[in-house]
């Protein structure tokens, strides 16, 4: 009798990224269509551009602007459908961290 495979589902990890580098490589998506994180071209298709056209950057993570689950179960399923090779991001996470770096550079001390 052949065993059933274990269920799988899609669970957030946490982990220390640099923020400014994961920008720079980072496709924000809205369902299909994304926007470069690091020159701002829009209309990317998330699962055909896996380089920028417009700066060439080669995208490494992916954060979609929708808070709904479901939205970001569907698209993490594209992904691992197609074997795209992108991270996804919590945009909330990255969106806090950017902030946190801005105000603290903002308030930095200069000798």
């Amino acid at each position: 009798m052949k065993e059933a495979p274990p269920k799988s589902k899609f669970v957030r990890v946490w982990q220390r990224l640099p923020v400014e580098e994961v920008r720079k490589k980072l496709l924000y998506v809205d369902d299909l269509y994304g926007t470069c994180g690091n020159c701002k071209k829009l209309g990317l298709n998330y699962l055909k551009d896996r380089i920028c056209p417009a700066c060439k950057t080669e995208f490494r993570y992916i954060t979609v602007n929708s808070k709904n689950p479901a939205d970001v179960t569907k698209i993490l399923s594209r992904l691992e459908k197609e074997s795209i090779p992108l991270i996804m991001i919590d945009r909330d996470d990255f969106e806090k961290s950017s902030a946190k770096d801005a105000a603290e550079e903002l308030f930095k001390k200069t000798d």
